[in-house]
């Protein structure tokens, strides 16, 4: 899979990606702000990094990270045990969450703007544990054959009761 076909693809694939972003702060800069930044090169150089920078990443995942992944499920899934595929599942969401960079600065985002009221690491691992958790509920989806609409019936019913149940901080906002 290392090819520059390969690298050229997944180089315009993030791209790709990144066109979104790029669009939403151009509106903003020409259409609301109405000016043109004065470091507009360094901003379009970052991008251009940022692009690269990406299919890079991306690369090394399909070259090294994901064929052990596969490799790991397959052996699992030929060994038929149920438990290891699900522990596995788990850990491979909340590994991944917690290794995630983003997430690592919106925590430390959030605490910062909460003064501290918010734990950057709690919320790091609450995340990563509702990730390996949403993992493993559909991995055990797929091993025992159950319709999704299920879970998501399920899902929005939990929801709602909760937004039914309010707290007593939330009534001090209305």
């Amino acid at each position: 899979m290392l090819s520059i076909a390969s690298f050229l693809k997944l180089l315009k694939e993030s791209f790709r990606d990144l066109l979104p972003i790029i669009l939403v702060i151009m509106f903003f800069q020409l259409a609301i702000i109405q000016s043109v930044p004065e470091n507009w090169l360094s901003t379009t150089i970052g991008l251009a990094i940022v692009g690269v920078g990406l299919a890079v990443f991306l690369l090394g995942l399909e070259v090294g990270i994901f064929p052990v992944g596969e490799g790991l499920a397959s052996d699992f899934a030929s060994k038929g045990s149920t438990v290891w595929i699900v522990i596995f599942a788990f850990m491979i969401g909340f590994g991944t969450t917690v290794a995630e960079p983003a997430l690592l600065v919106i925590a430390d985002k959030a605490a910062g703007i909460s003064d501290g009221r918010i734990d950057a690491f709690t919320l790091r691992m609450v995340v990563a544990f509702s990730v390996g958790f949403a993992i493993v509920l559909g991995v055990w989806r797929i091993i025992k054959g159950h319709p999704i609409h299920y879970y998501i019936i399920s899902g929005y019913y939990g929801c709602s009761g909760h937004c039914l149940c309010p707290t007593r901080n939330s009534r001090s906002s209305l």
